[in-house]
C-alpha cells in the first residue's frame, strides 16, 4: 500500500510532528507513506532526512498526486487540497479527511465539505468525532484513528529523585507547552506562575516551550506581562527544543514536585500532556472532555476548572512531592498500550481497508 498525507502547515511540533511519527510507523509496517506540506513554517530546516517529505504549492501537489499513484491520500484540515487530491479524471484516488482541529474557526470548512466525495473521515479521539459529526452535512461514519505517542523517547527517569528529609521540594519546576495564541491561553499560565510564586516563597521556575512562530507583537506582549507580574527571573522561554532536551525538562519537573500546566481552551488530543506523563511529569490541566478520554485516571493527572485559582492551587499542593515509581510506571504502560505505534497502524489499516 502507498499513501500520502497532505497538510497545510509544516511547523515544528503539533500536527506536523504527529505526521512524522505516523510516516515512520507506517513504513515500519511495510506501508509506503509520503508527506506533503503546502507551507514550510520551519519544519524543513530541522529535518535531517526529507525522503518522502515534500513542500510546495498546489501545483506541485497536483503533480505529486498524479505521478505518485497513491492508493489513498489523507488530507488534514486543508480543504483547498480536496479536489486536487482525487488526482486526474482518468485515475481517481481515494481521499480521506483527517480532522485535528477543534476550534470553531478551524472546523468551519466542514459546513461546505461534501462527505460523498470522501472515502472516509478520521479523527484522533471520540471527542473530535462528535464535533465533526455535528458539522458535516450528511453525518457520515467518523472513525477514531488514535495519535501516536513516541514511547521510546518519552520515558521516565531511571534514577530515583533526591528528596529532602522533610519531604518538601525546595525548588519546583513547572512547564507549559504550546503556541502563544488565544487557543492555548498562555497568559493564564503566566498569571498562575505568579500565584504559585507567592505561595511557594519564590522557589519556582516556569519553562515556556514553543512560540517559534510568534509575531513581534506576541513576543512583546509576553515580555511585558512577565515583567508586570514580577516573574521575569522565574520564566524561561524556549521557542524550540529537541525532544531529548524536552524529556529531561519533564523529568526535572517530576523530580522537583512541579508539573506541566495546561491552560488550553480546547484540545483534540493533548499530545504534550501525554508525553509529559510518559516521563513521569504530573499534569495540572483544564478539565476538558478530551483529557477525560485520553489521560488515564491517576493521582498524577489533576483536572481542574482552569478559571478557578483555588483549584489550581490545591492541585499544585497535591503534587508538591515527586510521584511514586509505581504510579509513573503504571501510567507509562497504560499510555503505551493505547497510543503506541501498533495501535495507530491497526486502526489506520482497518479503516483504509474497510472503506476501500
Amino acid at each position: 500500500m502507498k499513501v500520502l498525507y497532505a497538510y497545510r502547515y509544516g511547523i515544528i511540533g503539533g500536527v506536523s510532528t504527529q505526521l512524522l511519527l505516523r510516516q515512520k510507523a507506517l513504513r515500519e509496517a511495510g506501508i509506503r507513506c509520503d508527506l506533503f506540506f503546502s507551507q514550510d513554517n520551519g519544519l524543513g530546516q530541522v529535518l535531517p532526512n526529507q525522503d518522502g517529505i515534500y513542500f510546495g504549492t498546489e501545483r506541485s501537489f497536483r503533480q505529486l498526486v498524479r505521478n505518485g499513484r497513491f492508493d489513498a491520500v489523507i488530507v488534514v484540515d486543508t480543504p483547498e487540497l480536496f479536489n486536487i487530491a482525487h488526482g486526474p479524471f482518468y485515475r481517481r484516488t481515494r481521499v480521506f479527511l483527517d480532522v485535528h482541529t477543534t476550534t470553531a474557526t478551524g472546523l468551519s470548512y466542514l459546513a461546505t465539505t461534501n462527505p460523498s466525495t470522501l472515502s472516509g473521515v478520521m479523527v484522533p479521539t471520540q471527542y473530535s468525532a462528535t464535533l465533526v459529526a455535528e458539522r458535516l452535512q450528511a453525518s457520515p461514519q467518523v472513525s477514531v484513528v488514535p495519535n501516536i505517542l513516541d514511547i521510546e523517547i518519552f520515558t521516565p527517569s531511571s534514577v530515583a529523585p533526591q528528596i529532602a528529609k522533610d519531604g518538601i521540594c525546595k525548588q519546583r519546576n513547572y512547564v507549559w507547552v504550546g503556541k502563544l495564541d488565544l487557543h492555548k491561553n498562555w497568559r493564564l499560565a503566566l498569571i498562575y506562575t505568579a500565584m504559585l510564586q507567592r505561595l511557594s516563597g519564590d522557589h519556582i521556575t516556569l519553562d515556556i516551550v514553543g512560540g517559534y512562530t510568534a509575531t513581534p507583537n506576541q513576543s512583546s506582549a509576553f515580555f511585558q506581562l512577565i515583567h508586570r507580574l514580577g516573574i521575569s527571573e522565574r520564566v524561561n522561554w524556549l521557542d524550540r527544543i529537541e525532544n531529548s532536551s524536552l524529556v529531561e525538562l519533564y523529568r526535572r519537573c517530576a523530580d522537583s514536585g512541579g508539573a506541566m500546566l495546561v491552560t488550553s481552551r480546547d484540545e483534540s488530543f493533548g499530545m504534550a500532556a501525554a508525553e509529559a506523563l510518559l516521563c513521569g511529569c504530573p499534569v495540572i490541566a483544564n478539565d476538558l472532555p478530551v483529557f477525560r478520554e485520553v489521560l488515564p485516571n491517576s493521582p498524577l493527572v489533576q483536572l481542574v476548572d482552569i478559571w478557578r485559582p483555588e483549584q489550581v492551587e490545591r492541585a499544585a499542593r497535591t503534587l508538591s512531592t515527586p510521584p511514586a515509581a509505581t504510579e509513573v510506571n503504571a501510567l507509562h504502560r497504560s499510555l503505551s498500550q493505547r497510543f503506541g505505534a501498533h495501535a495507530f497502524v491497526d486502526s489506520f489499516t482497518a479503516m483504509v481497508g474497510r472503506f476501500g
